[in-house]
């Protein structure tokens, strides 16, 4: 048994120049100060993540983590895996396979938040059962899922399958190619479904790109494209992420988004991978033991597109500029820019 634990402490602060958009009855409309105390900044707990972890016996294992942030508990991974077979069989809520910024741990990712189309996108945490295989160059994961252990629904709750290839032909210490595609089918069952995005601060509750609810639709299909590369303390990584959706109630509507990013270790580090993600990066030197730890420095253009059929989500582009300072293995001091461009078709106070 060993516990794991991370904390995140944020401060944000958000300055606006009077963004524009329209009213439900489709007037055009101007609310600047119920859009300023809406993005009003400040400091809070973004994660206080406290796991419980266990090898059960031989080849199962198991994990509890919880999330204490933002006045409230919530499960977050709580899963048993057994890993006797040449592939890892794992029943509970966990991560399902989508997305390589999203299967990229907190801990790991560039940027203090994920990009437009992960948070839109994502299927993120589910309750179901699924397998993987990996090696150093493959992986290869599929699932079956239902709601999070959280999700309210109307009536008996929805389903999907996943599955996510990965192949990695250069794979060594500093040098790394991964491609990957991801795709996944749902029926929510007359559930509505909502695709919707955060501009890429979480201090904020407020998203200029939100389709609402998409009443009953029959079922959607959501698909992902990935690619990464790092050459030394150099790494370029983009995905492309799209959502389908069928619907007897309203017009089929079809949302996409992207993002791409560079980013450069000034001090020489290279981004870690390991089975289909990246992982922790290990600064040359330590602050306190007369190093000046990791430096990092990161740009990123992102984009999602709500806007299709009779539905009015909206469309935003990002362009963020970051810093990152690893202190020690397990300290990381990080700051970002943001400007985020909309075109809010629908009330953006939701």
């Amino acid at each position: 048994w060993w516990l794991d634990a991370r904390v995140y402490a944020d401060m944000a602060m958000y300055f606006d120049d009077g963004p524009l958009w329209y009213d439900d009855d489709g007037s055009f409309a101007e609310d600047r100060a119920e859009l300023q105390n809406s993005l009003a900044g400040g400091f809070m707990l973004r994660r206080a993540r406290l796991a419980i972890k266990s090898q059960l016996w031989g080849d199962w294992y198991g994990e509890i983590d919880m999330d204490f942030a933002e006045e409230a508990a919530a499960v977050k991974d709580a899963y048993i895996s057994y890993s006797g077979y040449s592939a890892k069989l794992k029943i509970g809520q966990f991560k399902q396979p989508f997305g390589l910024e999203e299967l990229t741990s907190s801990k790991y990712i560039t940027f203090m938040e994920r990009s437009l189309p992960t948070g839109a996108f994502a299927t993120s945490r589910r309750i179901g059962l699924g397998g993987n295989y990996a090696s150093d160059n493959w992986t290869m994961a599929a699932s079956v899922y239902g709601r999070e252990e959280a999700d309210d629904t109307d009536g008996d709750q929805g389903y999907g399958v996943g599955a996510r290839l990965t192949w990695a032909p250069w794979n060594e210490k500093t040098q790394l190619l991964h491609l990957g595609i991801a795709g996944a089918w749902e029926d929510p069952n007359d559930n509505d479904m909502r695709c919707r995005s955060r501009p890429e601060s979480h201090k904020t509750n407020t998203r200029f790109v939100d389709t609402g609810s998409i009443p009953d639709p029959d079922t959607f299909t959501r698909y992902g494209l990935e690619a990464a590369t790092v050459l030394g303390p150099f790494s370029l990584q983009g995905e492309y992420m799209g959502v389908n959706t069928s619907s007897d109630s309203v017009s089929d509507a079809d949302f996409s988004g992207w993002y791409a990013y560079g980013s450069w270790f000034l001090t020489g580090e290279s981004r870690k991978y390991k089975k289909g993600a990246f992982s922790r990066v290990t600064p040359k030197s330590t602050v306190g033991k007369g190093g000046m730890g990791a430096w990092e420095f990161a740009v990123r253009y992102s984009a999602l597109d709500l806007q299709d059929g009779d539905t009015s989500g909206g469309r935003e582009e990002n362009i963020t500029v970051g810093v990152n300072w690893y202190a020690n293995k397990y300290v990381r001091f990080m700051a970002k820019y943001v400007h985020a461009e909309a075109e809010c078709l629908r009330s953006c106070l939701i």
